[in-house]
């Protein structure tokens, strides 16, 4: 047998040239194996190149096809959502105004009371008529004086209001020193019946009373003033623009709110609201001392009158479910 004869480094042993070769023989390997990989490598990517693509394709039409089908959804909708949005609104709305404007009439009826015990306390009655009484007179001619109004006074206008009640600053100098007993005709209107009683509310006031009455009078008001101001005006003027804002036409929507109930809800809640406001204002603003006695003393009744307004002011107010007002003892 021939043995094939390897051969050897000069002065080193046949083994250092065995491994030579072996090495040599495992870098060719290494360098194989590291190109077969490579190989695969770019086989893989170079097949699922495509499927990625097709697949975001696919993603971006179904989300083209998803928004077409939820538009005319969308469409079908904007009324029930325009109406959920006008309902949470008008409670938010009506859940502050409860309080408010129950502690607010509140203070209109005691600044009543107030003007009402002045009255009483600087007037003489008839055999019999004690402080109550006179107070309950009082009381009675100031709710006589808008009584035509009472059923509607959610629906009207400050104006409304004002026109009804002008006849207090104005029609009882007419009517002071007739004598309608003597008369063929009397005249027994409405309007003339409530002059009556205005003439005959001032006539038992001594005049050198009214300078009392009048006084008592500014100090209830500006008592009134203070806590409108700070608790009330300025939340009454936002809830308005608030009101205004939402029965605003917007472009964006193709159903507008005037397509709803609740258009005449906000406007009904918003001259409402308006008339609390102008109402106060008349008496914070306009109440002042004045030098003619039957103006004073007419002055008096129709402030009278108005407080018994705002006292009443759950009665316009039905759905904010507020307790009612008691009537002075």
């Amino acid at each position: 047998m021939t043995f094939l004869e390897l051969a050897s480094i000069s002065g080193g042993h046949p083994s250092d040239a065995i491994t030579d070769v072996l090495g040599i023989a495992a870098v060719c390997a290494f360098f194989g194996i590291a190109c077969y990989i490579a190989m695969q490598v770019l086989k893989d990517s170079s097949t699922k190149s495509v499927p990625a693509s097709s697949s975001l394709n696919d993603y971006y039409a179904n989300e083209e096809k998803s928004k077409k089908q939820e538009a005319p959804k969308k469409e079908v909708n904007e009324r029930e959502e325009l109406e959920k949005h006008c309902e949470k609104f008008i409670i938010e709305v009506v859940e502050g105004a409860r309080d408010r404007l129950e502690e607010f009439s509140q203070v209109a009826d005691d600044t009543f009371n107030q003007v009402a015990d002045a009255y009483a306390s600087n007037s003489f009655g008839h055999e019999g008529e004690g402080h109550a009484i006179r107070c309950k007179k009082f009381l009675s001619v100031c709710e006589r004086q808008w009584g035509a109004l009472r059923s509607d006074i959610g629906y009207v206008s400050y104006m409304d209001i004002q026109e009804h009640l002008r006849h207090i600053l104005t029609n009882h100098r007419m009517l002071v020193g007739q004598k309608h007993a003597n008369s063929e005709s009397v005249d027994l209107s409405p309007e003339v019946l409530r002059s009556q009683e205005l003439v005959a509310l001032m006539r038992v006031v001594p005049k050198d009373k009214v300078r009392t009455l009048q006084e008592q009078l500014l100090k209830a008001v500006n008592g009134f003033r203070v806590s409108y101001q700070d608790e009330c005006k300025v939340w009454i003027n936002e809830q308005v623009v608030k009101l205004q804002a939402e029965m605003r036409p917007r472009k964006s929507r193709s159903v507008q709110i005037m397509d709803t109930d609740y258009y005449k809800r906000f406007k009904q809640l918003r001259v409402r609201l308006e008339v609390v406001a102008r109402l106060s204002d008349a008496i914070t603003e306009n109440t002042q001392q004045v030098s003619e006695n039957s103006l004073a003393l007419s002055q008096v009744i129709h402030i009278g009158t108005v407080l018994r307004i705002l006292a009443c002011i759950p009665e316009w107010f039905q759905e904010l479910d507020l307790s009612p007002r008691s009537e002075v003892a």
